[in-house]
């Protein structure tokens, strides 16, 4: 059961991340842009499984490098699909490579940044408890 809310959680999460990139994209494009319904499911999808491509650092136990290669894979191949779905040529707001490349660094940014605060807590952590002994 824990598994599945943290499957859950990370959809969830991914989807936030991908509605937040969306929404930007379109500021960024102008104001005549439009989605259709089935569009903006795709990119729910899509950002949905990228999300879920998380848990791999979570659940694999092989090398870090090996996971984020795994993880750079699917993720490329993710919005590769939805860039086809979405035939680029007609929609004004789409992932290419290289766009996805640029979001994809900013969000490694965060989570490596996150990861340190995290890091930097439980060690101060574990020195308070190695003071008081």
């Amino acid at each position: 059961m824990k598994i599945l809310i943290d499957m859950i959680r990370r959809w969830v999460i991914g989807d936030l991340i991908g509605s937040l990139v969306m929404m930007i994209s379109i500021i960024f494009v102008g104001p005549q842009v439009t989605l259709k319904r089935s569009e903006i499911i795709a990119i729910l999808i899509m950002s949905g499984f990228i999300g879920l491509y998380s848990a791999l650092f979570r659940y694999l136990d092989i090398a870090f490098y090996q996971l984020f290669l795994l993880h750079f894979v699917l993720t490329i191949s993710t919005v590769l699909l939805a860039n086809w779905y979405f035939e680029a040529n007609k929609l004004g707001v789409h992932f290419e490579v290289g766009y996805m490349l640029f979001i994809y660094l900013i969000i490694w940014i965060g989570m490596w940044w996150w990861e340190r605060d995290d890091r930097r807590r439980i060690n101060n952590q574990i020195k308070k408890r190695q003071r008081t002994d």
